[in-house]
């Protein structure tokens, strides 16, 4: 029988990595045993009940790698209660146009599995650790540097999708 939630990311600089990592602690504070792996470590899902994926939102869309494991692993994760969450730096500036542009980054994931709940964060801009092309990108587009992340908003995410996720 499985009993582990797995929190599954994809990251490009490491601000995603540190919110499933967020995500996975308060999991585990509730006394649940999760597994927090990069999309591309995990290797079997029949360990697992429940799965939480994220991705950052690069260019209005979700990075390749978590659309990938998805559609491979669709059957199974059709089977056990999903919740997604993303973390984009443009919805540090809120609004709903720009909620609806990222919670739109998972539509493709959507129609491949249908998650319970979905999470949409802030993120953390670097630009003295992002590669020239990004740092280029950033540069034309005037993006923020800073770290946006709202630990608050995830925590209180995390405690609304557990009873969908890992029931009692």
């Amino acid at each position: 029988m499985a009993d582990r939630i797995l929190v599954a990311y994809a990251t490009r600089y490491g601000s995603t990595a540190e919110v499933a990592e967020a995500i996975g602690e308060e999991l585990r504070k509730a006394g649940i045993t999760v597994d927090v792996q990069p999309v591309g470590e995990v290797q079997d899902l029949s360990p697992y009940r429940a799965a939480v994926i994220g991705s950052p939102i690069y260019m209005g869309k979700w990075l390749p790698e978590s659309q990938v494991f998805i559609e491979k692993n669709q059957q199974y994760l059709r089977t056990i209660p999903v919740a997604y969450f993303a973390v984009g730096l443009t919805v540090a500036d809120g609004g709903p146009d720009i909620l609806r542009k990222a919670e739109a980054s998972m539509d493709q994931v959507r129609m491949l599995v249908n998650p319970v709940e979905i999470g949409i964060f802030p993120g953390k801009l670097e630009s003295s650790r992002l590669s020239f092309t990004d740092r280029a990108i950033v540069t034309m587009i005037r993006a923020k540097t800073g770290d946006f992340r709202d630990w608050e908003a995830i925590r209180s995410w995390v405690e609304a999708v557990r009873s969908k996720i890992a029931p009692a």
